[in-house]
């Protein structure tokens, strides 16, 4: 009896599973083509799923921009611990522009709709308030001791190869990821040029 019960079981579990991957996956989709406050009815037609089995599955809205969050941290992961190889901690902030690219790439749709939700989300509030502590404290750790004792070099550093200048360069300033990123060398190269050298 139950060797018969265990396999509609697993069966519940496997499309429970996937129907709340086809949930994120359709948010994901919808903030990624620019809706950056999708509706649980968008999400739901998207996921082709009824809008009560998208509640089902998430609480609220802020718990499914939550799974967004973990998903996305998943995919970064393993740009975060790239190893830079430029040998001298100036070259190394400039080599680590690109690795930053490459997530903010993946990453500023969700970032632009955690900004629309902020006020009434606290997990999504705290979240940026994480990103941009995790964005500094990478951009410290490349520094040398004397280097970072000067405070205004370390905050403008900090602005210029953050998310945030990124996503307007790419937006409302309309540049192609390319030439953002010359953009970002040049003021990050600017910055570097009045460091001291160790």
């Amino acid at each position: 009896m139950t060797d018969a019960v265990a396999p509609k079981s697993d069966g519940r579990i496997n499309r429970s599973v996937v129907t709340r991957k086809k949930i994120v996956t359709a948010l994901t989709a919808l903030v990624y083509e620019g809706h950056l406050t999708p509706t649980a009815e968008q999400v739901a037609q998207r996921a082709e799923v009824g809008l009560r089995t998208v509640f089902r599955h998430f609480d609220d809205m802020d718990s499914l921009y939550r799974e967004i969050s973990l998903d996305l941290e998943t995919q970064v992961a393993p740009l975060l611990h790239v190893r830079l190889k430029a040998p001298t901690w100036k070259e190394r902030v400039l080599e680590s522009i690109d690795l930053r690219i490459e997530i903010y790439d993946r990453v500023a749709s969700h970032h632009l709709a955690a900004q629309v939700h902020r006020h009434q989300s606290p997990y999504l509030a705290q979240n940026l308030l994480d990103t941009a502590k995790l964005q500094r404290d990478r951009l410290q750790r490349l520094m040398p001791t004397d280097a970072k004792k000067h405070s205004r070099l370390l905050e403008a550093l900090d602005l210029v190869m953050s998310l945030d200048a990124w996503t307007r360069l790419r937006r409302e300033q309309r540049l192609s990821t390319a030439d953002a990123r010359r953009v970002v060398r040049l003021a990050v190269t600017a910055l570097l040029s009045g460091a001291a050298p160790a």
